[in-house]
């Protein structure tokens, strides 16, 4: 026998039905218009528990069944198997008698049935075949729905989240904006009056007062822009060194570096990457950034630039040993508008980076111990 060869079991108690139909396959050879040539390997078992210890040890293509059998009659005969095994083709091979309760098998699942005093070898072999290939285009199917299941659910959930970033930001701009509105309106009523009064150093303190004010606001409505754009990457993307986006994002965050003195050590072997420069060059420069802004009284910042290969995969990292996050803020630190403290100003560096990076299809993720540091990971498929 081939060793390509479809195996079938066959369960049927009676011995001249198991010899036609063991014969009906052993003629099934050739080709025969719309029908792929086939060559069968049966096995008979004459009871349901036999042909069900056999389907546990064996892979079987298909499995010819007779519904009345020593041990189980009618329609459970089918479901017991069918419950079991799922993902095989079953056709019913029945009398004249039993050919309702053949029907209803095949409404139930089973691939087709056959009338015992009907069956030849040519019918008996495109059944088998139209079955199987009916049951592999089910499985596909199933398949298909669940990864449409799977990525609507991974979508939505994806939906929620920038849900609940844009309520946040309508927030920010409601509740924050407002105040420097405030200030901006009462100062100007004190800079009226004390333009009246002719007081040189009283119009200076208010004019400074709202430049503030009007700072706060030009920085919040600077971080609307961001969020908005976050997802339009460059039509086109690079395929540059990684490291001349490090050195570059250390030239633009230079100032703030000096200004602490912080140690930098970068690899000297990066990889290259496919990316939108300009926006990976802002994630580095956020999180650089970051890593002075939380260094805390550790003395001179340290801060790492590297990356790993993890299971065949390239993992990016900035790493400090700066005063770390605390657990409990972990889980918000990704949040738009995250406040370490009550006194702490918003910083949105960290949301908006690790969104650079979900568009560009990877992830973001941090591992910080408190006053022993923070690393960013993140990954550039």
């Amino acid at each position: 026998m081939s060793r390509n060869a479809v195996k079938i079991l066959l369960i049927e108690d009676n011995e001249v039905d198991a010899r036609l139909i063991r014969e009906y396959l052993r003629n099934a050879s050739g080709t025969e218009e719309g029908v792929s040539s086939v060559m069968f390997d049966l096995t008979m078992k004459k009871s349901l528990s036999s042909g069900l210890e056999f389907l546990a040890k064996e892979d079987v293509g298909a499995v010819l069944l007779d519904l009345n059998l020593p041990d189980s009659v009618g329609l459970e005969t089918f479901y017991k198997i069918h419950k079991k095994m799922p993902k095989i083709p079953i056709l019913i091979l029945t009398g004249l008698s039993d050919r309702e309760l053949a029907v209803k098998a095949v409404r139930e699942g089973a691939g087709d049935y056959l009338e015992k005093g009907e069956v030849d070898d040519r019918l008996l072999r495109r059944s088998i075949s139209y079955a199987i290939e009916r049951k592999k285009s089910e499985e596909e199917l199933h398949l298909a729905q669940n990864n449409l299941e799977k990525k609507v659910h991974e979508r939505t959930l994806e939906l929620m989240e920038r849900y609940d970033e844009i309520e946040q930001l309508v927030y920010a701009i409601s509740h924050d904006l407002i105040l420097p509105l405030v200030t901006i309106k009462g100062f100007l009523g004190y800079l009226k009056k004390d333009i009246a009064s002719g007081g040189r150093q009283r119009i200076e303190i208010d004019l400074g007062l709202v430049g503030d004010a009007l700072e706060r606001m030009e920085a919040l409505l600077v971080r609307a822009l961001d969020v908005s754009s976050i997802g339009k990457l460059s039509n086109t993307r690079e395929l540059v060194p990684y490291g001349e986006i490090v050195q570059e994002a250390l030239g633009l965050a230079a100032d703030k570096i000096s200004t602490i003195e912080a140690r930098i050590t970068v690899a000297n072997d990066f990889p290259l990457a496919n990316v939108d420069r300009a926006r990976i060059v802002d994630v580095l420069v956020n999180l650089i950034e970051n890593c002075i802004r939380y260094a805390g009284n550790t003395g001179k910042l340290r801060i790492e630039i590297g990356y790993q290969v993890r299971e065949g995969e390239t993992v990016f990292f900035v790493k400090d040993d700066g005063q770390g996050i605390d657990p409990v803020m972990q889980k918000d630190i990704f949040r738009l508008f995250y406040r370490g403290s009550e006194a702490e100003k918003s910083h949105a560096g960290l949301a908006l980076s690790r969104r650079i990076i979900e568009v560009h299809g990877g992830r973001m993720w941090i591992e910080s111990v408190v006053d022993e540091g923070c690393t960013v990971y993140f990954t550039i498929p």
